[in-house]
């Protein structure tokens, strides 16, 4: 049987390590034909990587790319790859390949690109190496001939419906190592019981979202297709995980869970009829919270809810986002959360294209008026625009000015929480901003500390020392002479490091 080793790069300093649902998708369907070999660079060095490809010897070394720094570490990889083992073929797949096909596949050290889904795509390709035929018939495939000309394949325009996929390859990884960094995540970013008592773990129901949000990866990556497993298949995924690993919580890495509301009611009534005592969270839409139909997910353990909220402009999310809600429908979603008792977890962006820093301080007077309203609701920081590749908001950034990078070792250099954006009068003004923001969000009580550790211990000092100098500025948009926030954003750096 022919050998595979699928690879998860790191991605960040602050990457959250969830579980690689694609490779283990990738590595059920192909498994009746092939044996994968799954190895996560967040956790195992990069020796561990080459002594693997020595023992196994792979037909191919696949790796799963997100635009950002895990390209350089993959560059490197497929390069020393090549020069220990030239045979071995290297394979990027997922967003960023995706958008960018030819530009990837110019890079030396990489031999295939696999465009979208890859599940089809990669068993093809393994078929036609491991019998020397023809790469050119295998749809959503980038390769080079022996000339070094890139070919980009036809795609296909029909994805595999959701239910004839295998159950992941849970058994291939390693589940442990994610429970335990998942379940010790910190108290206010996850919900459902104790720390001691929580065992979390990530997992997927659906694919895609029917939005014509104009910044998503979606609109292209999933051309605007919702799809989804049954109920029945979802609860069973739930109730093998749960029985098999003891998993009591489940982040449910929908994009958007409730685009089929029947579906979700008959997930929830599955797990209530199995006497499931579970806890799991959800990424839905603002528009989506009708609260007899969140009362009714709540009653089969769902306890905390993901939402883009994305800007508090009226005239942002609808003329440039395209997101089709208002700021008004978002105050009515967290009062609906709280009348549940519902955890929320709500991101916001500041420096869309057009945005006015009036415009940009709407938003933040919409999250100060969301922790008045319900104090529990958790804000992620504000987060400063980034065109992504794909999107349509991506051309009229390139439109406005802004530069794209012309080769994939550029792209690495592409940090989330840096203004690479041109029409910004003042982009330091704006880090400084998502620098900040999480300490002026942070409104927790001491009763609210769980667990009182050193460490979560001078966290809540510090945070509750500096939030009183920093509200002032976000209150009045005052940055000027921001001698005072750098030297916050210095010590909160070292109180991090120390932690």
């Amino acid at each position: 049987m022919g050998k595979i080793i699928l690879v998860q790069p790191k991605n960040g300093l602050n990457e959250t390590i969830y579980a690689p649902l694609g490779l283990i998708s990738l590595a059920a369907y192909i498994r009746p034909a092939y044996q994968s070999k799954i190895i996560d660079l967040r956790f195992d060095p990069l020796n561990y990587l080459y002594g693997q490809i020595k023992e196994q010897k792979p037909l191919i070394v696949g790796f799963s790319l997100l635009t950002g720094s895990c390209i350089i570490q993959v560059i490197d990889a497929c390069k020393e790859i090549k020069r220990k083992y030239p045979k071995v073929k290297t394979v990027v797949g997922g967003i960023h390949p995706t958008f960018f096909p030819r530009q990837t596949l110019e890079n030396p050290y990489i031999d295939f690109v696999v465009i979208n889904e890859g599940e089809k795509t990669l068993l093809g390709l393994l078929k036609a190496i491991e019998d020397k035929t023809g790469l050119d018939t295998i749809a959503n495939l980038g390769w080079k001939d022996r000339k070094g000309h890139v070919h980009i394949n036809q795609g296909v325009e029909d994805f595999i419906p959701m239910d004839e996929l295998p159950m992941p390859a849970w058994d291939l990884i390693d589940v442990e190592r994610y429970v335990k960094i998942l379940s010790n995540a910190p108290d206010d970013w996850v919900a459902g019981g104790e720390p001691s008592s929580r065992r979390v773990l990530n997992m997927y129901s659906s694919k895609g979202c029917p939005f014509p949000c104009s910044f998503c990866y979606n609109l292209f990556f999933n051309r605007r297709q919702w799809r989804s497993r049954n109920a029945e298949n979802t609860v069973a995924e739930l109730e093998m995980l749960n029985k098999k690993y003891g998993i009591n919580y489940f982040i449910v890495h929908d994009d958007n869970f409730v685009v089929n509301k029947k579906r979700s009611l008959k997930i929830a009534e599955l797990i209530n009829a199995k006497g499931m005592n579970i806890k799991y969270s959800i990424d839905a839409r603002i528009d989506a919270f009708d609260y007899e139909f969140l009362k009714k997910l709540k009653e089969s353990g769902m306890c905390e809810i993901r939402v883009g909220c994305e800007s508090g402009s009226n005239r942002v999310l609808n003329e440039i986002i395209q997101k089709r809600i208002t700021k008004e429908q978002t105050l009515k979603a967290v009062e609906v959360a709280k009348d549940l008792d519902l955890k929320l977890i709500l991101s916001f962006v500041i420096g869309w294209p057009t945005e006015t820093v009036a415009e940009r301080q709407e938003t933040i007077d919409l999250v100060l008026q969301i922790q008045k309203i319900n104090p529990k609701a958790a804000i992620y920081p504000l987060w400063v625009y980034i065109p992504y590749p794909g999107t349509n908001l991506f051309h009229q950034a390139v439109q406005l000015g802004f530069k794209e990078p012309q080769d994939l070792q550029s792209w690495g250099n592409y940090f989330w929480g840096k203004a690479h954006i041109p029409w910004l009068a003042n982009p330091r003004e704006y880090e400084i901003i998502h620098e900040l923001s999480p300490l002026l969000w942070y409104n927790k009580t001491w009763k609210m500390i769980g667990k009182r550790s050193p460490k979560n211990v001078m966290k809540f000092i510090f945070m509750k020392s500096v939030r009183p100098i920093l509200l002032p500025r976000f209150k009045y948009n005052f940055w000027r002479f921001p001698i005072d926030a750098n030297m916050i954003i210095w010590l909160k750096n070292r109180v991090k490091r120390a932690a």
